[in-house]
């Protein structure tokens, strides 16, 4: 499954207009299931989307907003051939409509806002049979290859990000339910194992959650590698970020990351689905003495002086 289809709420409605200022057209407006079936044509063109960032909703939600060109568009969607039946080709036939007013107007791109989805936590689903962590290394060398070993959160590329299940489910080893994260984004995964000493969840509505995870790797290297200055600096990071647990206290009642994993495994697909969107600007800082993995402390001081002279004397 494409990243585009991957990250999209089909609960609400997706739409499509031209960037025209002066041509006043109706935008294009589908819900389910027309609006499934919009973003099934559109995916293919996804290396061509560009995306312009989020816009908050005023029913509640964020959209993501790309722009296309109508050319490729057009093209695209000239080259279907799709039976009458299928939802997909009632969506193409208004949409090729559209399109050739627009392109009239001499439209050269379209705007497509579609709802983001969240999920930026999830949980270790227990299955019967599937109760140890370790998973086939042929699975997990699998995962790597389809995902180039890039953590799903974070993006952080390294040889000990581990296997994820997108949809928490370790049965799912379709391709486009697998996944990898890396050391600091995998505690948000398994939000429902974490103790009330492993964690505190934070409101940070300024920072997204891959930037705390990359803020939190500056802070664990600073911590068990930087001098007496940059030791002092971390840790008044750290405190600045775990601070912002009153605002999740007197909003949620509680801070303890495991509550928040029991609430997402007992609620029901269509709440968990809004519970994600609630929890969007919500971030898992994880206590740095769970963190003391090599992949974040790297290589000592000492080490990188003789990789430096192995290097040196090869040249």
């Amino acid at each position: 499954m494409s990243v585009f289809l991957r990250h999209i709420l089909l609960r609400w409605p997706l739409t499509l207009a031209p960037c025209t200022e002066d041509f006043d057209d109706p935008l294009l407006s589908w819900d389910e299931p027309q609006n499934a079936a919009c973003a099934a044509l559109l995916a293919p063109l996804e290396s061509l989307f560009y995306h312009c960032g989020k816009v908050a909703h005023e029913n509640g939600y964020d959209c993501d907003v790309y722009l296309i060109p109508v050319d490729s568009l057009c093209d695209h969607l000239e080259r279907l051939t799709l039976p009458p039946s299928d939802v997909r080709e009632a969506v193409r036939v208004t949409l090729q409509k559209s399109l050739r007013r627009w392109r009239q107007n001499s439209t050269e791109m379209v705007r497509l806002t579609v709802p983001h989805r969240y999920q930026t936590f999830s949980t270790e689903q227990q299955v019967w049979g599937h109760e140890s962590e370790a998973h086939p290394p042929a699975l997990c060398q699998r995962a790597r290859e389809l995902t180039a070993g890039r953590c799903d959160a974070c993006g952080c590329v390294h040889d000990a990000n581990a296997l994820i299940f997108r949809d928490d489910n370790p049965e799912n080893h379709a391709d486009e339910n697998l996944g990898v994260s890396c050391p600091v984004c995998h505690f948000s995964h398994r939000l429902n194992t974490l103790g009330a000493n492993d964690g505190v969840m934070v409101y940070l509505p300024e920072l997204a959650a891959a930037d705390v995870s990359l803020l939190l790797r500056a802070v664990i290297l600073a911590r068990t590698q930087g001098n007496a200055r940059q030791k002092e600096g971390a840790t008044q990071i750290l405190n600045w970020l775990t601070g912002h647990r009153k605002e999740t206290e007197a909003f949620w009642g509680t801070s303890h990351p495991g509550e928040f994993g029991q609430a997402l495994m007992q609620a029901s697909l269509l709440i968990r689905e809004d519970l994600q969107q609630r929890l969007r600007h919500m971030v898992l800082i994880v206590n740095p003495t769970l963190l003391n993995h090599p992949a974040l402390t790297g290589p000592s001081p000492e080490t990188w002086s003789d990789r430096l002279k192995k290097y040196h004397s090869q040249n």
